[in-house]
């Protein structure tokens, strides 16, 4: 059987960059586990080099510093936050505009919740880098910044929202995290009065751009 050297070339190249992913999941599952038992000021290539029997020099072919691992983790973590998101506005899209960005924010902070090792990390290495304001480094299907604009943009053309700041979709997502990640720290995403917490918070955003004159709600 003849392959082609163009079919061969492709072959490898997608070979490779299955390795590569692979072994960048082994370095980032070993780095979280190394920060949640020692710290982030702890975590260095040699520790992570040490828990998957690599060498330092192989770390460094993956990543050049602890910074960089960081920020792979709070890719993955935007990752699957927007694609939670994306699900629940999509199984909500018969809905007004309001129901459906409140689910959403209620989906959003419980996924910080359910990865919250992940967002913890994140916090203590001190990274901007988790829904950064541009979000150059995602698709635009992924942009959790663009995907929040267009809801708010058709809600304000619905008049279901008030005339809102260029600026509110960072805003809003800001005021997410911050939300996220302090229920973390002080572990209150693991009380008995979690859901209601969550529901009562993304209530009030909602309520913060809501068009006082819209009659419809039925949140």
């Amino acid at each position: 059987m003849h392959i082609s050297m163009e079919v061969f070339i492709i072959g490898t190249k997608e070979r490779r960059e299955k390795e590569i992913e692979s072994m960048k999941k082994i370095i980032l599952e070993a780095a979280i586990k190394i920060i949640k038992d020692e710290g982030y000021d702890n975590l260095t290539m040699r520790k992570i080099a040490n828990a998957i029997d690599y060498t330092p020099t192989a770390i460094y072919s993956y990543y050049k510093d602890k910074a960089e691992i960081v920020f792979d983790i709070s890719l993955q973590l935007r990752k699957r936050t927007v694609s939670e998101v994306k699900v629940d506005l999509e199984k909500n899209k018969e809905l007004t505009v309001d129901v459906q960005l409140k689910s959403a924010f209620k989906v959003f902070i419980q996924c910080c919740a359910e990865y919250s090792e992940m967002a913890s990390i994140i916090m203590k290495s001190g990274t901007k880098a988790i829904f950064g304001p541009n979000e150059e480094s995602v698709s635009p299907d992924e942009n959790g910044v663009l995907i929040l604009n267009h809801y708010l943009k058709l809600g304000q053309q619905e008049m279901i929202f008030r005339k809102l700041d260029d600026n509110i979709s960072w805003m809003l997502i800001t005021a997410l995290i911050g939300f996220s990640i302090n229920s973390i720290e002080s572990n209150l995403h693991l009380s008995k009065d979690w859901d209601n917490l969550v529901e009562v918070y993304a209530e009030m955003l909602i309520n913060g751009i809501m068009n006082k004159n819209y009659e419809g709600r039925s949140i």
